[in-house]
């Protein structure tokens, strides 16, 4: 039986201290949207936005783009969360960005970034966004396209610490504004962490944590982060969390083999080498008669869930999410 378990963050630390590459700055901040908006205070003041993004995307980041005054346009992306670069390019062509979001849904990287070619097609003044919010990031890993190229993460999803890191060629100075924002959501997280270790997964997730994410990038502000998550960042063992992953991962290969001569399933196809980014596994789903399955598993206690069901992508199709 799969069950949800997040440890304590103590057996991922390592006395070491990792290093950020020379030609790489990090800004800290309290959430991916606080990232978000500083950026377009910086790069694109006074400005209408355009950003193109993925049709597999969290609604509620793109109900705050709205919110803020810019807009978004999707491109298309297929059952395995893939676009060709040809494709891409064609929206490139029509739409002329200003922003463009590369996503690397549930941390399968996205084949944009292996084939490059898109790049030629880029308006100049475009700014790239490697959305990671499905990835526990290794600086030391990261390796920018151009100046106005930015990775950023999302860190609460991937690990016990909050908070969010961009990273790219700026050097950015977000706000340290402690208001009811702040103060109400961390509260929501530190409550979300308790329940959630002492083993009430479905209260800390449903309740806790989506009263946190309601509330997350309401703001105008970009808050920064707290010092004491940045310090702990820098000391995270990403070998061992990756070797862990990837062992996870290869159990669910095995195991839900049989799951996909089943007609409501299919298997999302991801290479070895993704293994050990995964922050969920993902099993693709034509349809669920009555939700049976969903039903079945939380019935067994374990956490599961559809992602992004309010997507274009998942009108067609969804993908579960198995912890």
């Amino acid at each position: 039986m799969f069950t949800y378990y997040q440890p304590w963050l103590l057996p991922f630390l390592k006395i070491g201290q990792n290093s950020l590459p020379k030609n790489l700055k990090q800004t800290y901040y309290y959430s991916f949207e606080d990232g978000l908006w500083d950026l377009l205070r910086h790069n694109y003041p006074n400005k209408l936005v355009n950003f193109l993004v993925p049709d597999f995307y969290c609604s509620d980041v793109l109900d705050n783009i709205r919110r803020h005054g810019h807009d978004y346009i999707y491109y298309q992306l297929d059952k395995n969360f893939q676009i060709t670069t040809d494709k891409l390019r064609r929206y490139l062509w029509l739409y002329q960005p200003d922003i463009v979001i590369i996503f690397h849904a549930c941390g399968i990287t996205s084949q944009l970034f292996l084939n490059k070619s898109w790049m030629a097609d880029l308006p100049k003044e475009s700014t790239v966004i490697e959305d990671s919010v499905h990835r526990l990031v290794n600086p030391e890993k990261i390796k920018l396209l151009n100046t106005n190229h930015l990775v950023m993460d999302s860190l609460r999803k991937v690990s016990p610490i909050p908070g969010s890191r961009m990273f790219g060629n700026v050097d950015f100075i977000p706000d340290r504004i402690y208001n009811l924002y702040f103060i109400k959501s961390s509260i929501l997280y530190i409550l979300f962490r308790i329940f959630l270790n002492l083993g009430f997964t479905n209260f800390a997730h449903q309740n806790l944590l989506g009263k946190h994410d309601d509330i997350i990038g309401d703001e105008y502000s970009s808050q920064t982060g707290l010092s004491i998550f940045k310090f702990l960042l820098a000391h995270l063992d990403y070998e061992k969390i990756e070797s862990l992953k990837h062992s996870q991962i290869a159990l669910y290969e095995k195991y839900l083999k049989p799951v996909y001569k089943n007609k409501f399933y299919y298997h999302i196809k991801f290479p070895k080498s993704d293994y050990k980014y995964l922050h969920v596994y993902p099993l693709g789903v034509v349809t669920d008669p009555q939700e049976k399955l969903v039903t079945y598993l939380h019935q067994q206690k374990i956490l599961v869930w559809y992602k992004f069901t309010d997507s274009p992508w998942s009108t067609t199709r969804r993908v579960l999410f198995l912890p």
